[in-house]
């Protein structure tokens, strides 16, 4: 890393949530501007994920991506050891209510468990981040987030007041993360002049700066239709992130494109 450089990380949220998913990332990293993906590996397409990845895209860099809230979706533990991260289906809380429901000691242990899940596979995760942002919501559940970073010696994503519920700054001790994260790339703001804007303000940022962006590209299948309200824009995303012309706005404003990997150059 050169400190006259502007660097961005386009982290793909949801690697491994179904195939259709999983492909769309692969391609939007092959074909265009993602550089990274997250892995959700409570999903029983997790280890497919992984294998199609080795075959299609060996470099693709991939993290862990927590969840508390991912819908109709279970804990890797079992119901008797975290209940309660559960609905009376068995299923994840959502994004809205988990935070008055769920015991600090059993967000440890799952989370826990679904990074040594990664390690288990034979893998080494690229950073940590969280599904709906949950990493982020209060200081409580960000402080398990630095002690797993901290355990597994993983960079993380930002925390911006801007996306949870932290309204000061917070402590990363050790722990590397990007200096901010644009996401504002998502739902109605999927265009391409959101898209623009995001790379006009990296561009503007100081030399030396670690921005990422995060987002959601994806093909539609029938897993995806099933369990999450946000499809369509999936594949939008998809033709904006692999447009042509993308490269070439990212370069003429002087930004450098890269990975979580830039926190291991030290």
């Amino acid at each position: 890393m050169t400190a006259h450089k502007k660097y961005l990380i386009i982290n793909a949220d949801d690697f491994a949530y179904t195939p259709g998913v999983t492909y769309g990332i692969i391609e939007a990293y092959k074909k265009g501007i993602v550089t990274s993906t997250t892995a959700l590996t409570v999903s029983d397409f997790f280890e497919e994920a992984m294998e199609i990845r080795n075959l299609l895209a060996p470099n693709l860099p991939v993290g862990v991506h927590l969840t508390l809230s991912l819908r109709g979706f279970s804990p890797l533990l079992d119901r008797e050891d975290v209940p309660t991260l559960v609905n009376a289906e068995v299923t994840f809380h959502t994004q809205y209510e988990l935070e008055s429901l769920v015991d600090l000691n059993e967000v440890y242990r799952e989370w826990d468990a679904q990074i040594a899940r990664f390690y288990q596979l034979g893998y080494t995760p690229d950073h940590i981040d969280s599904h709906h942002y949950v990493h982020g919501k209060n200081e409580q559940l960000f402080e398990i987030a630095v002690q797993l970073c901290e355990k597994y010696k993983l960079p993380m994503r930002n925390v911006s007041p801007t996306l949870g519920s932290i309204d000061s700054p917070v402590d990363y001790g050790n722990i590397k993360s990007p200096d901010t994260i644009l996401a504002s790339f998502y739902a109605r703001e999927v265009t391409k002049e959101k898209l623009l804007s995001i790379i006009d303000q990296v561009g503007a940022s100081q030399a030396g700066t670690i921005t990422e962006m995060n987002c959601h590209p994806a093909f539609i299948d029938p897993e995806l239709q099933k369990y999450s309200s946000y499809v369509d824009e999936r594949v939008t995303e998809y033709a904006l992130l692999t447009a042509p012309d993308m490269f070439e706005e990212i370069k003429k404003r002087g930004i450098e494109l890269t990975d979580f990997s830039v926190f291991h150059e030290d």
